[in-house]
Parts: structure tokens; sequence; C-alpha cells
């Protein structure tokens, strides 16, 4: 009996985990998607573009890690408070929240345009890519608020344990980019051939639909609700809205959310170091492969992204409802069920480097190219799983600083001396910056193991 029993829950775990992470997955292929979709058909232009809009969207990264940080103490909050079944402090997270990010994207925005040719100078962008990457940069920022607020609101559904809401709204989101791209970057319908800046416009546009949606269906949510209650005072008639903003709880969503900051802008300075000193020497054609297979990585990394957003999720609430063993017993479990997933992608990368290749340009040297370094990291896809789950369960727990602090260990003292050591003084090129980065990914996977495995974090206060 106890046998059955250990065996059905082990079903109900993980059939809870799936729940969570399947339309995270869905939601962030669709979301990394239009990059994709971006890249190819930018890449039937030329190579020229298409290492433009490579070096644009790195730096690009590095600005939307503001938004990707904060997000991450918005899912911890609204997920610790779900748990504790605390719908109205869930909202009062969730507007100040969004408001944050809404004034923040229009802040940022102008500076970033006006920035534009030092921030190109500053990674060593080769001078024939400056032309195309200012058009497509300049007409993308213009969407940043959107941007921004799309990823908060992503994370409000996805802490109160909704993930299927912005799977949904970003598979339409895909399919408005991929219309509008065939359309602006060709010129059809009687619309000018925008090229580069045609696939800005439309991404663009695509995410500023996608944030409409999603506020639109938070208004339907307990915790998206602005409902009158009685005003403080006994006896007191009055019947007063919740406020707009609260400045003690965006300092509470900061306190997470400033070593998770830290832990995507080390991601993302580090990898335009990364080009700078090991990728961007190598010229325009290396720029543009190393794109592609980033691009094509990007797409593994969906599971990780997936899992660890289960991990978070239901580590806040299990953190929150007061059962901190379970907390760590699910993160684990997401583990493994990520590293099968990436598994068997890593299989896939390894056969059929070419025809993926293939998809985003039919320039047989480019194909060439990027065969060996596609291999390099399917070899080595796996470390990811770790890497990527463990550090969203310590997020959940509202554990942020010290996945940061294992970021820049092994980013500035692993990632980048060995990634120019292997393409620039061994002659490796762009292999040895794979074999780099996936030495970062293993470095990375066993610190956070080690952590996990510790359990200080399931006693974090929020």
């Amino acid at each position: 009996m106890h046998h059955h029993k250990t065996v059905l829950s082990q079903f109900t775990t993980s059939g809870h985990i799936f729940r969570l992470a399947l339309p995270v997955i869905v939601g962030q292929i669709s979301k990394t998607f239009v990059q994709v979709v971006d890249s190819i058909f930018i890449g039937r232009l030329g190579t020229l573009q298409l290492g433009a809009v490579a070096l644009v969207t790195t730096l690009a990264w590095a600005i939307l890690t503001i938004a990707d940080g904060f997000s991450v103490g918005l899912t911890a909050s609204i997920a610790r408070m779900t748990g504790a079944k605390m719908p109205g402090e869930a909202g009062l997270f969730f507007r100040t929240g969004i408001s944050t990010m809404g004034i923040l994207g229009i802040l940022i925005a102008p500076v970033a345009i006006l920035l534009t040719g030092s921030l190109f100078s500053a990674i060593n962008m080769p001078t024939d890519l400056y032309g195309y990457g200012s058009d497509y940069m300049t007409h993308y920022l213009l969407f940043l608020p959107s941007v921004f607020l799309f990823s908060a609101l992503e994370a409000s559904f996805r802490g109160s344990g909704d993930t299927r809401t912005p799977m949904l709204v970003g598979l339409l989101l895909n399919v408005v980019n991929i219309l509008l791209d065939w359309i602006m970057i060709y010129g059809k319908f009687g619309f000018p051939a925008l090229g580069v800046r045609g696939a800005a416009l439309a991404t663009g546009i695509s995410f500023t639909t996608g944030s409409i949606l999603l506020y639109a269906l938070s208004r339907r949510r307990p915790w998206g609700m602005r409902i009158r209650g009685p005003a403080p005072g006994r006896g007191s008639s009055l019947s007063l809205l919740p406020p707009v903003f609260s400045l003690s709880h965006l300092g509470r969503i900061v306190k997470i959310s400033l070593p998770a900051s830290g832990e995507q802008l080390t991601m993302s300075i580090s990898q335009l170091i990364l080009m700078a000193i090991a990728v961007n020497p190598l010229g325009s054609a290396h720029v543009a492969s190393f794109h592609i297979v980033m691009r094509l990585a990007s797409l593994s990394f969906m599971p990780g992204f997936g899992f660890a957003i289960a991990a978070a999720t239901l580590s806040g609430q299990n953190l929150g409802s007061g059962r901190p063993e379970r907390a760590g017993r699910l993160v684990w479990h997401s583990v493994f069920y990520c590293a099968l997933v990436m598994a068997v992608i890593s299989v896939c990368y390894f056969a059929f480097p070419r025809a993926l290749v293939g998809l985003f340009s039919p320039d047989h040297a480019l194909q060439v190219l990027s065969r060996l370094p596609m291999r390099v990291y399917a070899l080595f896809a796996l470390f990811l799983a770790p890497t990527m789950v463990l550090g969203g369960g310590l997020r959940g727990a509202g554990d942020t600083k010290f996945p940061m602090i294992y970021m820049m260990l092994s980013r500035f003292l692993v990632r980048l001396p060995l990634g120019w050591l292997l393409s620039i003084r061994m002659g490796l090129g762009l292999a040895g910056v794979w074999v780099a980065m996936c030495s970062d990914f293993f470095i990375r996977a066993v610190l956070l193991a080690i952590h996990t495995l510790r359990g200080r974090w399931k006693t974090k206060i929020i």
C-alpha cells in the first residue's frame, strides 16, 4: 500500500511540474522564435545584415537584463503571496511591478538611442555592420516600454501559478511577428521593403500587442483586480480602491531583484566582452555564424527556462505555505525532467548541424563554418539543466545573491579568459569560443548543486 502511495505521489509531482513547465517552454519558444524568425528572414538579405542584427540583439539583451532581473523579484513575491493565500498583497505587488517597468522603459529608451554609436564602438563592431545595426537598434528601442511591460506581465502570471495564459499570448505574438516580418522586411501588400528596419518594427508591434492582451487578461484575475474595500477606521462607511503603487512593495521586489539583475547583467556584459575579444576580431562571417548557433542554442535553452520557472513557482509557493522539504524535492525533480528533454535535443543538434544552420542562411560557407561549433555545444548542453533549473529554484525562494556570485565567478574567471585563449591565441576560432562557454555551464552546475544541497535557501525570508 505504501509503495502504491509513493508511485501515485510521484505521478502527481511529475504532473504538477509538467503542467507548469510545458506552457512556459512553449511560451518561451514562441518568444524566442520571434528572434529566430527575424534571423531567418534577415539571413535571406545577406551575411552583413545578419551579422549586424546579431550584435544588436546581444546589446539589446544587456538592456533587457533590467526587466528580466526585476521580473525574478516580481515572480517570487507574487508566488509567495499566492502560496500564503493573500491575493490583495499579490495584487499590490503586481500593480507596483508593471508601473515600475513601464516608467523604466520610457526613461531608458531615448538614452540608449543616443548612445547607440558609442555602444557599437565599445563592443568592437566591424565597421561594415554599423549602418544596418543602427537602423535595427533605433527602431527596436522605440518599443522598449512594451517589451519591459510584457516581461513584468508574464512574471506576474507565472508567479500566480498560471503559465498557460502567457503561453497562449506568446503564440499569438509569434503569429503577428511572422506575418509582419514577411510584409515589412520584403515589402508585401503595397508596403515598402524596409529590410532590417522592418524586422525591428515587426518585433516591437508584436510585443505591444502581447502586452495589451496580457494586461486585459490580468484584470480578470484576483490579483489583477482593484476591488473596493472598507476605509480604515471604526464604523467607516467609506469604500476605497486599493493603491496602484507601494514604495514598500517596490523595495521588497528590488531587494530580491538586485542580485538577479546583477546576474543577468553579468551574463549580458560578459557575452558582449566575449564577442568583442574572441568573435568580432574573426570577421563578419564569423559574427553571423556565431549568431546562428546562438539562435539554435537559445531554442534548446527553452526546456531549461520552462523547468526553471516551474522550480521557481513551486519553490516559492511551497515555502510560502510552510513546506520547505517538498520545495526541495520538487526542484530536484524539475532538474531530472529538464535533463531528459535536453538530452534528446542535444542528439538532434549533434546529428543534423548543417541542416539546422541551413534554415537561417543558404550560404554554404556559413553552414560549414557553423557545423563544428554546433557539435561542441550539443556535447555539453546537458549541463545547462542543473545550471538553469537549480538557479530557478533558488530565485523562487528569494535566494538570488548566490546565483549571481556563481555567475560572476564562472563568466569572468572561466568563459572570458578561456574563450580568448582558445579562439584567438590557439587559433581554434568559434569552436574554441563554444568550448569556453560550455566549460562555464559545467562549473556553474557544480556550484549550484552544492549550494542547493546545503539547504539554507529553504529558510530565506521575503
